[in-house]
């Protein structure tokens, strides 16, 4: 399998419809899409009704033997397959290394319900990975979009700094993360005593122990702003303090340094240039992706301002 995928996922399922369907229709790839759900009213019917959608559309078979906590397996003619679990969990990163760990995919991700995949982003990142046997982690550029799937702004990615990442603020969005299923057998799982900010704990971890990364400079992927996002919660903040005194001391001392260096990094590479962008999404009830386009879309997220 090329690509291991895991959705946590907790009484959004609307807005998970759209997440599998951007997975699902991903081409010249092999997908596997491991649903870890919590628990949410209806997920047995969803998944009865997704898995009946999916065969019809692009044909394949059900796989009759399931796991325990399995709902449905299936598998489709064009390489992609599904499997959605109703299974507790300790929370999201506990839900997504539930999920990893079923996995088989020598590329693996994680994308939250209200994310998605731009049509042929898997393909993208598996060349270029295929050109790079050095790079374990890629990092794909995001398209914030609000809940009516019209941009709101476009987040390029540089490389983050360590002592950026870990005192100040985690500068990639984990909906365009990609990375090598070796740094999963060297146990670069998720934190789980973190409930928000165990991505920026877990990106740390990677920094340190050397890994190659590099940012992928294409759109992969899509965040839909809802306004009910964990990121801006006050535990998020409690988390951020709790990782920022775990750092070393004098890296936050030089804190406002690391600002800074981040922000010419950012200038330098053209992150702020503002561009024409183009793109297709899936809105709920939606069976199509919808295609929109924004002019020179800016690439400060509102709200957000500090986050550079």
């Amino acid at each position: 399998m090329d690509f291991s995928i895991v959705t946590p996922s907790f009484k959004q399922l609307d807005y998970l419809a759209c997440c599998i369907a951007s997975v699902a229709d991903q081409e010249e790839v092999s997908v596997e899409h491991i649903v870890q759900d919590a628990g949410s009213p209806g997920i047995e019917e969803f998944a009865e009704k997704t898995a009946e959608r999916l065969l019809r559309q692009y044909g394949g078979e059900r796989v009759k033997t399931l796991e325990p906590y399995e709902l449905v397996h299936l598998r489709t003619s064009r390489g992609y397959s599904l499997r959605i679990f109703k299974e507790k969990d300790e929370g999201m990163y506990d839900a997504i290394n539930k999920g990893m760990k079923k996995g088989t995919g020598k590329v693996r991700a994680y994308l939250n319900c209200d994310e998605q995949y731009l049509s042929g982003a898997l393909d993208v990142v598996q060349e270029f990975l295929k050109n790079r046997l050095n790079v374990e982690v890629v990092l794909g550029d995001v398209v914030i979009v609000g809940t009516d799937g019209e941009a709101i702004c476009h987040r390029k990615m540089v490389k983050p700094g360590l002592a950026h990442t870990w005192t100040c603020h985690f500068a990639a969005l984990t909906a365009g993360i990609f990375f090598r299923e070796n740094l999963l057998h060297e146990g670069l799982l998720f934190d789980t005593s973190y409930r928000v900010a165990s991505d920026a704990e877990w990106f740390v971890r990677v920094l340190r122990s050397g890994k190659k990364i590099e940012p992928l400079q294409t759109n992969t992927s899509t965040f839909m702003e809802s306004g009910e996002n964990l990121g801006l919660s006050p535990t998020a903040k409690e988390e951020r303090e709790r990782l920022d005194a775990s750092a070393p001391l004098f890296f936050s001392k030089l804190k406002i340094l690391w600002v800074i260096v981040h922000r010419i990094k950012k200038l330098i590479s053209g992150a702020h240039k503002s561009d024409d962008v183009a793109y297709e999404i899936y809105l709920p009830k939606g069976d199509k992706r919808k295609a929109f386009t924004a002019k020179r879309l800016r690439t400060t997220w509102p709200g957000r301002m500090l986050n550079f």
